[in-house]
């Protein structure tokens, strides 16, 4: 399984590679207020991707910490005392049958 995986890896090492070696050309990317930046293409691609992956991983970082959280919370380490479980309030039963003894029936 682990040779699999490297070449898994290879193969899209060697796709990407050639990819960026097919994608040479200078490009002029336009930025605001009249600004240009003059780079390979596959240098912008990489760019903008490193760009998105670092953007989404902020924007999913407060469900990252929440999720940490409660697991330290349900599960602490051997330093840290358990959080002790709340009280419940008592249950109250239900009667399951409509016995008539109400005007409406329940």
């Amino acid at each position: 399984m682990r040779a699999l995986n490297w070449f898994v890896r290879l193969i899209l090492f060697l796709l990407l590679f050639g990819l960026a070696l097919n994608n040479l050309e200078p490009t002029v990317l336009h930025l605001l207020f009249g600004t240009q930046w003059t780079a390979p293409l596959f240098v912008l691609l990489l760019a903008a991707f490193t760009l998105g992956a670092v953007l989404g991983a902020l924007a999913m970082l407060p469900g990252w910490m929440r999720a940490r959280r409660t697991q330290v919370a349900r599960n602490p380490g051997p330093n840290m005392p358990a959080l002790e479980p709340q009280e419940q309030a008592p249950v109250r039963s239900v009667p399951t049958a409509i016995d008539g003894s109400t005007p409406d029936g329940v």
